[in-house]
């Protein structure tokens, strides 16, 4: 099916594709996913769509609220994907992109896989270079992608 022209057609699609790519992650069917949000199976289906209204629908902001309570998102996510933003916020930190989950590591994680590829692209590249060199040059790069905003200070 080609992809509605209407811009706000395109939000809603993408939250009805973003809401089922959730209750898929947490291995559920339409019904149980309606009985843990405390809303009826159709009301449900509204958000989701369904092959008998072929598409979603726009549902008020307590269906919302109680889809992103029991589906652990962010409060206000959905509404936000209406209002035009790409992604919903889950309450563990991650970011629920269509057809996909974001995780955002700790920074010392971070740190740690820019010391490791900094370590395998010098030994490609550049031999001569020690262990102590590459770990300083990679000390360097997170701490300026943490000047530039690309990656969060250290607190």
């Amino acid at each position: 099916m080609a992809a509605p022209a209407d811009p706000a057609a395109r939000r809603l699609e993408l939250l009805a594709t973003l809401v089922t790519q959730r209750r898929a992650s947490l291995h559920l069917g339409i019904d149980e996913a309606a009985r843990l949000c405390g809303i009826a199976p159709m009301t449900y289906r509204k958000v989701e769509g369904d092959r008998r209204n072929q598409g979603s629908a726009v549902a008020r902001d307590t269906t919302y609220a109680k889809i992103e309570s029991a589906f652990e998102m962010a409060p206000g996510s959905c509404r936000a994907v209406l209002d035009g933003a790409r992604s919903i916020k889950l309450l563990d930190g991650t970011e629920l992109i269509a057809g996909a989950q974001i995780t955002h590591p700790p920074l010392e994680q971070v740190a740690d896989e820019v010391k490791q590829a900094m370590s395998r692209v010098a030994g490609l590249h550049a031999p001569e270079l020690t262990h102590r060199q590459t770990d300083g040059m990679a000390d360097e790069l997170v701490e300026e992608l943490q000047r530039r905003g690309i990656l969060p200070s250290a607190p």
